[in-house]
């Protein structure tokens, strides 16, 4: 079945890199830079901008991976305006154009993107319907970068609820992944951490379970044939986008999401 977790478990790694890799991108230092905010202060506005004037307390809630003390130094070093937002989505525009320039299936998969995305409940997901009501450019690759950052916002909101409901705190999730201790400290949390024991990983194991199973649904509208194509379209074009993403400064732990 096209919606099954399974398939959703094999295209969930394209989906974060294709929507999410431009967050670290030339494109948005560059807009930060232009708009004089940090790298975390545009990140948290930007993304966040979708939610409205929301104050520091109501970002950090939404986001969730981040400790509120961080969020909140950064939010108010760097005010809300809808400007902010408006850059950010052209940061993601300017980076599929780059990153997906050539790539001769782009419209084609930024259709079967859209027939998902618009498909999807929204209950509990703030930022994925923020972000499915910004504007989307004509242009197919921009096209796909924006729509994959939209299902990276569906997923990831999805994640954050899976986490809560296994019993895990926000940041014993991001210590049980690969390279949790430094992704840890890039996101802003302090020591000293928790100890992660073989409890916590087969928590973070049903955390991510739950997610695949939540997630699944979105995908269930597509037919056998349309669900294999987009599967090996999002495989191509993350390979294409990422043999061709170079950060402006050596890469960090990971991406500020």
């Amino acid at each position: 079945m096209p919606g099954s977790r399974m398939y959703v478990a094999t295209t969930k790694d394209d989906v974060r890199r294709l929507g999410g890799s431009f967050m670290k991108s030339p494109e948005a230092r560059q807009a930060a830079a232009d708009i004089g905010m940090t790298r975390f202060g545009y990140y948290f506005r930007g993304r966040g901008g979708v939610l409205g004037p929301a104050g520091p307390e109501v970002t950090a809630a939404v986001f969730g991976f981040f400790p509120a003390e961080f969020v909140r130094r950064h939010c108010l070093a760097a005010a809300h305006s809808p400007e902010v937002t408006d850059r950010y989505a052209e940061s993601c525009r300017a980076w599929g154009r780059r990153c997906l320039a050539g790539f001769s299936a782009a419209a084609r998969l930024a259709d079967l993107l859209e027939a998902v995305a618009d498909r999807v409940d929204v209950p509990g997901l703030p930022l994925f319907a923020g972000w499915r009501d910004v504007g989307r450019p004509a242009d197919a690759p921009a096209r796909v970068a924006q729509l994959a950052h939209v299902l990276r916002e569906h997923r990831g909101g999805l994640h954050l609820s899976a986490v809560l409901a296994t019993g895990m705190t926000p940041l014993e999730a991001t210590l049980t992944r690969d390279n949790g201790v430094e992704r840890a400290e890039f996101l802003g949390w302090r020591r000293p951490y928790p100890l992660i024991d073989g409890e916590m990983r087969s928590r973070r194991a049903a955390a991510e379970e739950l997610t695949d199973r939540m997630a699944a649904p979105a995908y269930g509208a597509l037919s056998v044939d349309d669900a294999d194509e987009l599967s090996r379209l999002l495989r191509a074009a993350s390979a294409l986008a990422m043999a061709r993403h170079r950060p402006a400064a050596p890469q960090t732990a990971g991406s500020p999401a």
